[in-house]
């Protein structure tokens, strides 16, 4: 992104659990070849004794909200070039989200990295705690806003999936009231109005989905 007065590299992954040294050397490995300045990784599996060790291998600033060791858990990774001073951190007691206030480059801004559920019926009520947990950061009135991660749901019913049942999930609305509160847009589409791209794959039967923003 290149606005204003700032000028950095953002990635969101789904991780797929990195307790497994070789992996994790891997994921750390390939996001500092895309010259990434911030990552947001889900599914990381974390737990507070392994941070130390996380650490050690990343080297730039790492913020943990751990899940279990086979389930959840959201990271974030600041390269160790980006100027930036974090003042606040908040995540849930599920490794869901986490919420990192910082100043990047004299500028504030608020980043969210979520995982949500992969169960319909846990969809809402989560979108419902993000969206009062939000509410209540009192974060800087003039902070940038940058939320990504894993939704597990489409925003689209026709761009966002090729395959199987396509149906839109109770979820979008609540996503769509978080965006409109918040005055934010998925960047990747407004510049993208017409184009099938998918975060997610299932091979037999061919379904593809973009679940991811």
């Amino acid at each position: 992104m290149s606005i204003a007065n700032y000028n950095f590299k953002l990635l969101s992954l789904n991780a797929r659990g990195i307790r497994d040294f070789h992996k994790r050397k891997a994921i750390f490995t390939w996001i500092k070849k895309q010259k990434v300045d911030i990552a947001f990784l889900q599914e990381t599996y974390s737990s507070r004794e392994i941070e130390n060790q996380w650490k050690f291998q990343w080297l730039g600033k790492m913020l943990f909200s751990h899940g279990t060791t086979h389930s959840k858990g959201v990271l974030i990774l600041f390269s160790s070039d980006l100027q930036i001073d974090i003042k606040n951190v908040q995540g849930d007691s599920e490794g869901r989200y986490i919420f990192v206030e910082a100043l990047v480059q004299d500028t504030p801004f608020l980043f969210v990295n979520l995982y949500a559920p992969t169960e319909r019926c846990e969809q809402c009520p989560f979108f419902d705690r993000l969206a009062e947990a939000l509410e209540n950061m009192n974060a800087d009135p003039n902070s940038q806003i940058i939320i990504g991660g894993d939704f597990n749901t489409h925003l689209d019913p026709i761009l966002d999936n090729l395959g199987g049942r396509i149906e839109s999930k109770p979820s979008v609305k609540k996503i769509n009231e978080i965006m409109t509160a918040m005055d934010l847009i998925d960047i990747w589409r407004i510049r993208n109005p017409e184009k099938n791209q998918y975060t997610w794959t299932q091979k037999k039967p061919l379904i593809r989905r973009r679940l991811d923003y």
